[in-house]
Parts: structure tokens; sequence; C-alpha cells
């Protein structure tokens, strides 16, 4: 037998990981989860892989096994052990071992998990929630819900699996159940609903325990979206499951479940009057019930709930993190509004918190009398007079009222969430100080991806907004917007970010998670709606297929599997894309373009938001938008043809390949000339033609038009001239023809319309008007104007790929691209992905006519190094350092 080698460090193992999810999660929704791990040195060619796990069923025996695998793949590796129970938790390590299975290095940190429920009749509870009649549709009163129960002894282990019809928190003795916020999220209610796990064994105690639920309107019966929006869309009664399970040391068990049988579960009214997502919340102290989840408590007065049906079928465990807080921001000012104090000794104050993003403000409450109130607004910029601008915000207010029952108290909102940067905190006694405020940041808690740095402070300034926007948008589903009255999943906005997004943060879940929805309401509606999940409300009231945003059904999981490798991913989202493909190749003209006008208004959106369109009407771009229709359908047969050969079915792909072609031809005859130029001869219309490769097969049209487009940008004086159509496309396009020079200028220039414009204004995040903000910094006067909107960071794609150097050849990034191209004044710059391997980081400095190049290329990976003017170079695991002559 061979001795045991000397355990090295370099053989160690980091970043296990169960699915998609990032460390330890309660409540996976699979009984046969893959494993994912990165190497931090390529592993021996004869090393084997010792997987171990220690598995414990509720109230069943634990047992550990272990197993052996080939070192390679390292990536969503399939479970090797019989498929877990419901409720069964798992500690799982792996390690690097010889043939001989003697260790090579340490074992991984232990990763712990756990399955949710994963059969609907394993759910014994029921929803209960007021049996109070509630005439209201609007600022309902909201509802406390209690019982107490009787323990034998100590748990050894504890669950509580919860969810609501609305939006929840949860109490046990006094003591709030988790750190996440909005529980349970929104999902389109009516198909499926998540109920998310907890460990709460430390809470509870031998003997008498009490249970506490807060219970909130959300997304379910709250008032939804725009132009009036819809209230009760989901239902018009809240009601909260909650199904706890115990284990004792002895191995027995035991369970209470919330019901309206039993005469335990209890609710009253509590101290929240009312509360909104968009429009805030009101707080009465004086109707707090001190104690109320704590054993003990006199609940004679208070009635016994009533049951809310939901089908238990349609309740599932979920996919993507929770929404939590995991920074905050203190004031960068704050100042009293206005020279005096009011008669009865209050004031108004200012605070700036210098970042425009999604949170809520939690408040010292102190010196105030009882019945005194404090009201507090959110806005995220200020009018030129210094006053909050509010006109933007529409109906969504994102005010909340707090009144005082006499007793100090720190106070923070729970069933509401704001997009601010200012604030005012009216009816303030005494001096407000940075002391008397936390102000926390929300967003769903995804794992951070990617980084970028250059030496230009305002192209960092402009990547950081496009990172908080981002933040902002993605709290349960991707919005177009965090503060007014819509906060829609916009199925445009993620179609063109989505590749920037999968950088930045793993949203596999999270995305795979909304992408149900888009299938849901496609079944629903007969095509993928505006916005998911889908509100009818006024113009967009009957869903119609129009390009780019139902394009999102092919783009999304595009991107998805492009960054993760995942073709799991691609299965789950296949009925999606072909029912997408199919629908549209319906639509299309003999030759193959798609000029058949959807049936509602506004028609086809085109290049939305050109800037040259007037305030009121962002539909009127310069671009035809039947040619920008044609070119994004042409994009999906594309990904679509590759989705399907990705799965393995080649008549798909053969047909979707065919429909391009036949797409491509159409758009070259009808919107192309001989001489290279365009029927639109715009900015947007040589983007799409060159970036999705409609020209490929014209060498010589090619070249002319990736020429006109630079000198149409030339004449631009370097402004943009792209909606949201182009403006993802417009570099990308110079650069591939060669005209980074050009590609440069209109991304360095601060001129109006411009990225480095917003930046010149003060933005902290991505506007979604170019001039959201004139000049004068007076607000565009258009009725839909927001300062936290995702789409136009698109370009952070090709500061990662063009300017930091690294971009995906293949799924997953098994095989990556290393092509920076400096220019722009810009003297060093560096990107790093966290890609399925490992993380990627590229490195590049200039000086005296000499560019040196680091490289980290993560083990199981090849990296392809293509500097201009140098020969190609494949790289293989490792930090490797290079240097080119300029």
């Amino acid at each position: 037998m061979d001795a045991a080698p000397e355990t090295t460090p370099d053989y160690a193992i980091e970043h296990l990981r169960v699915e998609h999810y990032n460390g330890d999660v309660l409540g996976i929704g699979e009984s046969q989860p893959r494993l994912s791990w990165n190497y931090t040195a390529t592993p021996p060619a004869d090393a084997q892989l010792k997987v171990s796990v220690t598995r414990h069923v509720l109230g069943g025996r634990t047992v550990t096994e272990e197993t052996y695998l080939p070192a390679e793949p390292s990536t969503l590796v399939p479970w090797q052990f019989l498929p877990l129970a419901s409720k069964e938790e798992v500690l799982a390590t792996v390690q690097l071992v010889t043939p001989n299975h003697q260790p090579l290095g340490e074992p991984s940190a232990t990763l712990r998990f756990e399955t949710g429920i994963l059969d609907f009749y394993d759910y014994w509870a029921d929803f209960v929630g007021p049996a109070w009649p509630e005439p209201q549709t609007d600022h309902r009163h909201l509802p406390l819900v209690r019982t107490e129960i009787d323990l034998r002894d100590k748990p050894a282990r504890a669950r509580l699996y919860l969810t609501a019809l609305g939006v929840v928190e949860a109490e046990i003795n006094g003591e709030r159940v988790g750190d996440d916020v909005l529980c349970p999220g929104w999902t389109v209610y009516d198909k499926r609903l998540e109920c998310w796990t907890y460990d709460v064994t430390e809470q509870l105690e031998a003997g008498r325990n009490a249970l506490g639920f807060w219970l909130g309107d959300g997304w379910y019966r709250g008032r939804l979206g725009f132009d009036g929006g819809r209230v009760n869309f989901y239902g018009d009664r809240i009601g909260v499951l909650a199904q706890l399970e115990i284990e004792y040391g002895d191995g027995t068990t035991d369970s209470v479940c919330s019901n309206s049988w039993d005469g335990t579960w209890k609710a009253a009214p509590g101290p929240i009057v009312c509360s909104d997502l968009y429009e805030g919340e009101h707080y009465d102290a004086r109707l707090e019930q001190p104690g109320w989840s704590e054993p003990g408590f006199d609940d004679a007065a208070w009635t016994p709930v009533a049951e809310v049906f939901y089908e238990p079928q349609r309740i599932e465990c979920p996919e993507l993190p929770p929404i939590r807080t995991r920074e905050s921001h203190a004031p960068v000012s704050i100042a009293q509004v206005g020279g005096t104090r009011r008669d009865d000794g209050t004031a108004t104050w200012l605070i700036d918190f210098g970042q425009n993003c999604s949170q809520r403000m939690r408040v010292r409450m102190h010196g105030l009398g009882a019945g005194q109130s404090v009201t507090m607004r959110h806005a995220e910029v200020l009018e030129p007079d210094g006053s909050l601008a509010t006109r933007t915000l529409r109906r969504g207010q994102q005010c909340d009222v707090y009144t005082s029952n006499g007793a100090d108290a720190w106070w923070e909102p729970r069933f509401t969430m704001h997009g601010f940067r200012y604030a005012t905190i009216e009816g303030w006694p005494g001096e407000l100080t940075a002391e008397d405020i936390d102000c926390r940041v929300y967003h769903t808690d995804m794992e951070r991806t990617g980084w970028f740095d250059s030496s230009d402070p305002a192209l960092n300034r402009l990547h950081d907004n496009a990172l908080w926007s981002m933040r902002s948008n993605f709290l349960s589903i991707p919005t177009d917007c965090p503060q007014r009255d819509e906060r829609m999943g916009w199925t445009g906005d993620i179609d063109l970010f989505a590749p920037t997004a999968t950088y930045l943060y793993d949203t596999q879940g999270f995305l795979v998670n909304w992408l149900k929805d888009v299938r849901n309401e496609q079944l629903a509606w007969g095509t993928v709606p505006f916005y998911v999940p889908f509100v009818p409300l006024r113009v967009w009231a009957i869903p119609q297929a129009i390009s780019i945003w139902g394009d999102a059904a092919v783009a999304v999981p595009w991107a998805l599997y492009m960054d993760g490798g995942d073709t799991r991913v691609l299965e789950k989202t296949y009925p999606l894309v072909t029912a997408w493909i199919d629908e549209v190749a319906g639509y299309l003209s003999e030759d193959g373009v798609w000029d058949r006008e959807p049936r509602y208004s506004l028609g086809q959106l085109g290049d939305w938001l050109d800037p040259t369109a007037p305030p009121d009407d962002p539909t009127q771009a310069v671009t035809d938008k039947v040619l920008v229709s044609t070119a994004f359908f042409a994009r999906s047969c594309r990904q679509a043809a590759d989705i399907a050969e990705a799965l393995g079915h080649a008549e798909d792909a053969e047909r979707f390949a065919a429909l391009r072609d036949k797409v491509t031809k159409g758009f070259l005859d009808r919107f192309t000339n001989l001489d290279g130029t365009m029927t639109s001869d715009t900015q947007c219309a040589y983007a799409l033609s060159i970036a999705f490769g409609l020209l490929d097969g014209e060498p010589v049209r090619r070249i002319k038009a990736g020429n006109r487009l630079a000198e149409l940008v030339r004449e631009s004086g370097g402004r943009v001239s792209t909606g949201f159509a182009g403006t993802p496309f417009v570099l990308p396009a110079l650069s591939m023809t060669g005209h980074d020079e050009e590609a440069y200028g209109l991304l360095m220039s601060d001129a109006c319309p411009s990225w480095l414009y917003q930046v010149r204004m003060g933005a902290t995040t991505t506007w979604e008007r170019w001039d959201s903000m004139r000049p004068d910094g007076t607000l565009n006067p258009g009725g839909m104007t927001s300062f936290n909107h995702y789409a136009l960071g698109s370009v952070c794609e090709w500061l990662h790929s063009r300017i930091g150097g690294l971009k995906a050849l293949e799924p997953g990034w098994s095989r990556f691209a290393v092509c920076p191209q400096p220019g722009g004044g810009i003297d060093h710059a560096s990107t790093a992905h966290r890609t399925p391997h490992g993380l990627a980081r590229s490195s590049w400095s200039v000086a005296d006519g000499v560019m040196s190049l680091d490289v980290t290329v993560p083990v199981g990976t090849t990296a392809v190094v293509d500097v201009a003017g140098a020969q190609p170079e494949e790289l293989g695991a490792g930090t490797h350092h290079r240097e080119y002559a300029l």
C-alpha cells in the first residue's frame, strides 16, 4: 500500500455549493441536487474525488455515506446517493484523494443544506387570517395572528415552514424569525407560491411557547402598477400558513400547524394601520400590544381566525435567495428645512444618504408625546429649489407615518419598500442627528460575481451606477424601477441587461425562478406579456407579441446558459423558448420580415426612448420599428437554434436555423442597400445588423456598415443616438468592425445624451432616460421619468469584455477570451468574474508604449489571449503575466 502523501494546500477545494445556491441553504426543492466546487490547483491526472454526506431525516437515524468520483467534472455533478426525502438535512464535504484513496488535501468546508417540503400532501397547515369583515379595498388595517403551544422538552431540531397570501414576518417568544423581508415574494400566485424554511431550534423552549405573525397586503392584494393600478388582483383575503416541525433529543417528533378549527389561533388588528408597497406604511404605536408574541399573553379579546383556502399543490420550494439587508447608509448631510420651527416646536429635516437605491430608514423615535406623529417622505432627486422631487413618483408617494405612544423606540416599516437617496422627516422635535437614523439597503441576496475598475473615476462611477440599479431592481423579481407606482417585471429591460446581470451577480436561481412565471403567463395569455407577473393595466391590458420584450423568452435563458453552462436551465425553459419562436413565425411576411402590427395602440416599441423622441411619447424613435423587430427575431432564432442543439433537439435546431436564415434574408433585402447603407440611417440600425451577425454573409457590406456607423458616431459629436434597442449593441458593433476609437469616444463623452453625462450630473444609479435630469437641473417633463432603471447600464457588458477584456467563448466559461483593448485615455483597467470554475481575472496597465497584462485562469478552463498586434495564445489554469509593445 502506498504511503499517504503529505497534505498539500495547493489541492484545496473551495466554494462547495448545491445547485445554484450560495452557501448553506434550507428548504431546497430538489431530491437529487447537484453539487459544484472549485479547485485551487489542477488535480493530478489520476486523482479521485471523495464525496461524503451525513444525512438525517426528521425522526429518523443519522447516516453517513461516501462515494468516489473522477476529479472532473467539478460543476453540477449529479447526486450520487439515494434521493432525499422531504425535510432531510445533509452535511456534505468533498476531498481530493489518490487512486488508493489517500488524501491529497484537506476536505472542503462542510456544506449544510436541507430539502423543504417536497410533496404537497405533507402540508398539513392551512392558511389562516382575520375573520372580521374588511370592506375597504385600500389602506386596510393589518392584522396580527398568534397561538401558544406546549413542548415537552427543548427541541433538538425545529423548522418553521412559512408562507402567506400577502406578506408575513414571524416571531417566536418575542424574537424575530429570520432576517429576510417581504416573505414569500412575488410570483404568479394563482399558479404557484413559495414556502420558506427557517431554523427556529434556538428560539423554542421546553414548556409554553408563543408563535406570532405580522401580516401585510404585499403584492397579493395590495394596489399594483401604474395608471391607477389594480387592487385585490390575486385575492381579497390575506392569510399565513405556518407549519412547525419539531424533533426531540430522543428522536421523537411533533408538529404544529396553523388552522381555524382548534380554537387556539387568533387574530387582532395590530399597530400597522395600513401599508402599501408603493405608497408607504402608517404605524400607530398606541395600538401596540406588548408581549403579544410571548407566552402568557392575554388574548381573550382576540378573535378566532378564519381559513383562507389555497391549493397546496401550488406550493413549492424557492429557487432564489430571500430579500435581505447586507449594508446600510449613514447620512451624508442633514439640514433643517426653513429657518424656524413650528408652533409645536417641531421641524422638518432633509437627509441626503449619498446613494439612490432600494432601502428603508430605521429611525430612533424619541422625545415624542403620545399621539404625536412623524412623517417620512422619500425621493430619488431634488427639485432645483432643494425640495423633494415627488412628481415622478406619481401615485407611489413613498410616505411613512409613525405615531408615538410616548415611549422611545427604533422603528422601520415592515411591508413597504422605497427607492430613494433623499428623505425628509417632518414633525421632528429637537435636533436630528446621524445617530438617530440607520438606513438599510435591501435586495435579493445574490452572490456577487463580477467586478470592474479602471484609471478613470467617472467610468468607475458609471459601473457602480449600473451595479446599484441592478441591486435596487432585483427584489424578488427583476423590476424596471424601485420607486414610482410601477415596479413591474418588464421583460424588455431584462432581455437587454441579462448578460451584464449574469456577470455581476449569480442570477441563476433568481432568473430561472422568474422565468417560471414568464412561462405561466405565456400559457395564460397566449404570448409573452410586456411584464411578468402580468397585471392588466390600461393600454397594456391585453398582452401582444412585441419584439425585445417578448424576445426575453429566448435571450434570458441563453444568457444564463452562457454564464452558468447548465443545460437544465435550458430544459426548464425550452417550452417557453419554442412557443415564442413558433408564435412569431406566424406573424412574418412571406419574405421573413416581422411587419405585422400588434393589436394595441402603441404597436411595436422599437428603439424605445430614442433620445430624439419627445418627452411625452417615447415610442417616436427614428429607426424603423419593423427593422428593429425583424433584427431581434433573427437573434432569437439563432439563440433558439443553439439552445435546441445544446439539448440534442436536432430537428428543432435545423428548423430554427432555417428560420433564422429566412429572416436574415428578408432583413437584408428590405433594410440594407448594396452600398452598405441602410434604409434607417441610424446608429441603432447599423449596430443591430452588425452585432446580431446579420451582415456576416456579406463581408463587403459589413465593412461599409461599420464605417457608416463610425461616421454617424463622429457626426454626433460623441452623443448617444440610441434608445433601448440599440444601446447595448452600438459599442460592440463598433469594436467588431475595427472602430474602437469611435467606441471609446462615444463612451467617454459627457455631453447630453451620453452615459457619462449622467455621471457628470451626479447620478448614483442608471437613469431611465438619457436626460431624466436636464443640464439646468430640472427634471425631464415626461410623465415617465425614473432615476433608477438598469437597462442603459447594459453598456457594462462592453466594459467587461472590451476594456477589462473578459468574455465567455463557451457555455459556463470553460473557454473564455482575454482581449482587452486600451483606449480612451485609460492607462489601467481590470475586471474579474467568478465563473462556475472559479475566479477569472484580467488586469492590464500601459506605460512607455508597453501593455502589461496579468491573467488568472481557473482550474478546468482555458483562456484565449488575443491582444491586437500579437498572436493569439491559449493559457491553462494559473496566473500569467505577459507584455506587449503597443
